[in-house]
């Protein structure tokens, strides 16, 4: 496996949505010193912002310092609202482009409804927007039909897709995921099985993250990892979440990473982190302690 930054996290290290040469070059250093063998661009980071020229500073930046630029990340991506459907399948062909320039061989696409700008968004609830819960087969077989589309244009391009477990999406439990996958039937596409984005989703959640990871592990191109903690009020029908460091939450990821080894599963791995803390520590730590069950899991099976 190969561990990538996710540097979504930085967003609020630097003066503008993208960061200065400085501010690259400073966070791509730190990152490389913390042992992290490349970063995901996502696209809290516009795209509109990715000339060719761009790019290419950016990609000979990371590459000057042994860091490759695996995956892209495209967030808030409905295939199937009748207002955004449309538009959000334009923004991702649109990271293709993004994806070539970077050197990235994997789009990551949330297929969450974006967040409303100074609403909070709806989590830990019976109900989620744009969830699985309640949608109708329509809303499947329109993200479906878009999907094989895109994926076709990946190809195109060189390019694998990858569908992230997310609250808020058709693709909020690892069934539905697995639905959306063998209707589109395209040989790259797979999925992301981001645990803590299902776990959160509703107020119970669904399943354990053991059970979403194997039914999503012999599918997965992909995996974004954080943590997080859950707080259950039964009386109001609500979860709280607090972020965790990878060690800390509750998904067991010295557990999980053996659950993925074993069904085969050798790609890249993004760190998240979505806190408000020190992302740049956080995210070193987890990195750490990865290696560290990594090395637990080459042990027992040697």
């Amino acid at each position: 496996m190969q561990f990538a930054f996710h540097l979504h996290a930085l967003r609020h290290h630097w003066q503008r949505s993208m960061p200065s040469s400085i501010e690259l070059e400073r966070d791509l250093r730190r990152i490389r010193d913390a042992g992290f063998d490349g970063v995901d661009v996502s696209d809290s980071w516009p795209f509109d912002d990715f000339t060719v020229e761009n790019a290419h500073t950016v990609r000979c930046a990371a590459e000057s310092l042994g860091l490759r630029i695996p995956t892209v990340s495209c967030m808030g991506k409905t295939l199937c609202h009748p207002e955004l459907a449309e538009r959000n399948a334009r923004a991702v062909e649109a990271a293709f482009a993004v994806a070539e320039r970077l050197g990235a061989g994997i789009v990551n696409l949330a297929l969450s409804i974006p967040r409303t700008p100074g609403v909070t968004p709806v989590m830990g609830a019976t109900h989620s927007p744009g969830g699985s819960r309640g949608a109708t087969d329509a809303d499947f077989d329109q993200t479906a039909e878009r999907l094989r589309t895109l994926a076709q244009r990946a190809a195109d391009c060189g390019l694998s897709l990858s569908i992230e477990l997310h609250d808020r999406s058709l693709a909020d439990t690892s069934a539905s995921l697995l639905r959306l996958l063998n209707a589109t039937g395209a040989p790259n596409v797979g999925a992301n099985p981001d645990l803590c984005n299902g776990y959160r989703a509703y107020d119970t959640p669904p399943e354990t993250w053991r059970e979403a990871l194997s039914t999503l592990a012999p599918r997965m191109n992909l995996w974004h990892v954080n943590n997080l903690q859950r707080v259950h009020f039964p009386e109001l029908q609500r979860s709280a979440f607090v972020e965790r460091p990878l060690s800390d939450g509750d998904v067991d990821y010295s557990l999980a990473l053996r659950q993925v080894r074993e069904a085969g599963f050798d790609g890249w791995v993004v760190i998240e982190y979505k806190g408000v803390g020190d992302a740049f520590a956080t995210l070193r730590a987890g990195r750490a302690y990865l290696s560290a069950c990594a090395a637990d899991a080459a042990l027992e099976t040697a």
